[in-house]
């Protein structure tokens, strides 16, 4: 049976980290000099100097959603072509019953942020099928059999039988995870064919 492949947007897809970052100084604190390897909690309200949590909130899903969730560029300049590469040509060129669905997920949006990640995919264009913006992120797990994330909670939860493959980023370093990659355009140019074997062999 064909396994279900999600990946996350967040820092996967979308350079979300960079450009919360750039937003943050942009608007907030032009003095500010965080770069990505300096953001090392998963909650950006630990890095980011901000009055409380609702003045958080409101920069990152309110006055500034469009801005980071839809101006955001790819990881890489090259990703929207090899990506879509990869889904039209080396996944279909696998037997038939081991092509995979994929999606896309990206939990914790809401509010403009939804929308505003509509339109950051729509400039890929990614021809992916599906995608999910979970009230629950843990049920992205009941939907795929491997997930491809930089989100170290995800990747701690994953359960028995599922796959975790992380993208390495400074939030996530110290968790564990039998597969890590630097970046979803490795994972896609993986000489060891590392996610193609999974999916050929039913690991």
């Amino acid at each position: 049976m064909a396994k279900k492949i999600a990946i996350d947007i967040n820092d996967v897809i979308r350079d979300y980290t960079g450009q919360f970052i750039n937003q943050y100084c942009k608007y907030i604190d032009p003095d500010c000099d965080i770069d990505a390897e300096n953001v090392t909690d998963f909650d950006f309200f630990n890095v980011f100097k901000f009055d409380d949590r609702e003045a958080y909130n409101n920069f990152k899903y309110v006055d500034y959603a469009y801005e980071i969730f839809a101006r955001a560029e790819p990881m890489d300049k090259m990703l929207p072509y090899r990506f879509n590469d990869w889904l039209q040509n080396t996944l279909r060129d696998l037997d038939e019953d081991c092509i995979p669905d994929v999606m896309f997920v990206s939990p914790f949006e809401a509010n403009l942020t939804i929308q505003a990640t509509y339109t950051f995919l729509s400039k890929l264009p990614a021809r992916v099928r599906e995608v999910y913006f979970p009230v629950d992120s843990m049920t992205i797990w009941d939907r795929c059999d491997i997930l491809i994330t930089a989100n170290p909670n995800l990747i701690k939860n994953a359960p028995d039988g599922k796959t975790a493959i992380k993208i390495e980023t400074a939030y996530n370093k110290d968790v564990e995870c039998e597969y890590v990659f630097k970046s979803m355009l490795e994972i896609i140019q993986d000489k060891n064919n590392t996610l193609i074997d999974m999916l050929e062999n039913g690991e």
